[in-house]
């Protein structure tokens, strides 16, 4: 190891064994400040969005928040991008898995979970539900449909045959509970199953397509 990078260490170990923080002065004058997140209609949507294909891990110093896509989705991607920039002021990065046709949309900060108030880790163990300030406003409700059903949803159309099908697809029981009563409050015809909720009829396929403006791959 050269000389330098020995008194660096010994400089280093000296600091821990004292318990003192090289950076604690200039930390305090220059506090890092986050963006507050306001519950309106683009949160909403895009709690959505995290609920159906994201998530949050946590790390020693922060928290990675990251949200996967078909790499066809581009329009989508665009869409989520700037809408993770409004929210949190700051542009995510994108990274491409390669031959895999998935892209994942990541972002680093402190106290995401927390402030989202969104569980940290895999979804599947843990009951994820739409939020309760969510559901309690029709407008709110609608746009976190729109995150949902963009992720997770299908819209099925098959001519041959005469189907015109949207279906939401998740493994969360509380969370597609959840959307099947969402889509009852309003005023939808919908039908839930173990792993589904859909909406059959092609009147309300249409209503609810025109509602939240589904973007179709």
């Amino acid at each position: 190891m050269p000389k330098g990078d020995v008194r660096a260490e010994k400089i280093a170990a000296t600091m821990r064994r004292r318990k003192l923080n090289n950076f604690r002065k200039w930390r305090n004058l220059h506090p890092v400040y986050y963006a507050t997140l306001h519950k309106g209609e683009g949160l909403a949507e895009f709690y959505g969005t995290l609920l159906g294909d994201g998530c949050i891990e946590k790390f020693p110093r922060t928290e990675k928040l990251s949200i996967s896509f078909n790499s066809k989705e581009t329009d989508h991607i665009n869409h989520v991008t700037k809408l993770i920039g409004q929210l949190f002021k700051k542009k995510p990065s994108m990274r491409e898995h390669k031959g895999k046709h998935c892209v994942a949309l990541t972002l680093y900060q402190r106290n995401i979970s927390s402030r989202l108030k969104f569980p940290i880790g895999i979804k599947r163990p843990q009951p994820i539900r739409i939020p309760l300030w969510v559901r309690k406003n029709k407008k709110f409700l609608i746009r976190c449909l729109k995150g949902l059903f963009e992720t997770d949803g299908d819209w099925v159309i098959d001519i041959k045959y005469g189907t015109n099908v949207i279906k939401f697809t998740n493994v969360s029981r509380t969370l597609l509970k959840d959307v099947y009563t969402s889509l009852i409050k309003l005023k939808f015809v919908a039908h839930m199953g173990k792993k589904r909720v859909t909406i059959n009829r092609k009147s309300e396929v249409e209503k609810f397509v025109k509602m939240i403006k589904f973007r179709q791959y």
